[in-house]
């Protein structure tokens, strides 16, 4: 069955747009997610954008739609939220490229109804705008990371879903900090692989195979996210090399940094998702209200300049888990303490 909620949600107020609406019209907001299952940080997304909606304004519905990573079932999800009314849509495609199926369903429809890539990018369609954290940073600081801790040697590349543009951005961001530094000798990149689903378990199997090829002399691994590092931290663990190889990740995920505390992992990427779902909400409400959102900067998606805002990401290591993800309140030392050894969170 697909996960659907409904929640009274709010408008946020922006200057220099009409009058709010008035309260016999109760729009409904069409919220479309790829999954919940290939990273936690989906249901903060989610609720964070519902009550940012919620403060001012609770006459707008959210319908929030669950595609469970399948493209297909999202387009079928957009169309019955067009149906039934729908005055703007967010999306987090499932595939970057397919989705532009949607942005064309969504201004065929009478009226023409907006629609925000949240997170993705959404390719080779007139797409009204794009709120996301920046994809190449996050590429660029995962692989710095590497950089700084490990001297020379052999690197494995564990990437995200080649049909999410994002993971093609955080790839492209890794390599052009890590390119020259392979050309020129100090590092080899023995195995290179995008990952279908961002699936951990296809990571975990990929990990495998690329450390028996390797007799299992591998240096450090870059892993687009924590989801897929626990795959990568048990495939390391199976060769008795947890510990001893440096893994990257992003997300800030309860079960990602409960192995950085551990030493299993060593780094991932923060984004305060908060304030995501706070601009996506502003930009909604910019929408329903007749208006055009603000924006900071474009993002090129193979046909127009996407109108984008862009939000900065932040490193996460053992050293500075207290002072950001904790300090933020997006996570509590109490659930990155739970089911691991006390030592590991002296400091927190």
């Amino acid at each position: 069955m697909v996960r659907r909620c409904t929640v009274a949600a709010a408008a946020i107020g922006i200057a220099a747009l009409p009058p709010a609406l008035n309260a016999a019209d109760t729009p409904t907001v069409g919220f479309l997610m790829s999954d919940y299952t290939t990273s936690a940080r989906w249901q903060f997304d989610r609720d964070f954008f519902i009550a940012a909606l919620k403060k001012v304004d609770p006459a707008v519905t959210v319908v929030v739609d669950d595609a469970k990573t399948d493209q297909t079932r999202q387009q079928t999800q957009a169309a019955s939220l067009l149906t039934s009314g729908a005055k703007v849509l967010i999306d987090v495609p499932v595939d970057s490229t397919q989705a532009s199926a949607i942005v064309r369903a969504a201004h065929d429809n009478s009226p023409a109804v907006p629609v925000i890539a949240y997170d993705r990018l959404i390719n080779d369609a007139d797409v009204d705008a794009y709120v996301t954290f920046d994809p190449i940073a996050v590429g660029r600081q995962q692989a710095q990371y590497i950089v700084d801790h490990v001297k020379s040697g052999t690197l494995i590349s564990i990437a995200g879903a080649q049909t999410d543009n994002n993971a093609i951005e955080f790839h492209a961001g890794a390599m052009q900090v890590l390119d020259p530094l392979v050309k020129s000798g100090r590092y080899k990149l023995a195995y290179d692989r995008y990952t279908p689903n961002w699936d951990s378990n296809a990571a975990q199997a990929e990990t495998a195979s690329a450390l028996n090829n390797l007799s299992n002399k591998v240096d450090a691994i870059l892993v687009a996210n924590d989801g897929m590092a626990g795959g990568v931290v048990a495939a390391l663990r199976a060769q008795h090399l947890d510990g001893k190889v440096l893994v990257t990740g992003q997300d800030a995920t309860v079960a990602g940094i409960q192995n950085i505390l551990v030493g299993e992992q060593s780094m991932t990427i923060y984004k305060p998702i908060r304030k995501l779902a706070e601009a996506a909400a502003k930009m909604t409400d910019a929408y329903l209200k007749g208006g055009k959102p603000a924006t900071n900067t474009t993002m090129k998606n193979g046909k127009i300049d996407v109108p984008t805002v862009l939000l900065p990401v932040v490193t996460v290591t053992k050293d500075n888990i207290k002072s950001t993800v904790i300090a933020d309140g997006f996570v509590t030392k109490e659930q990155l303490c739970n089911g691991i050894p006390a030592s590991a969170c002296s400091g927190l």
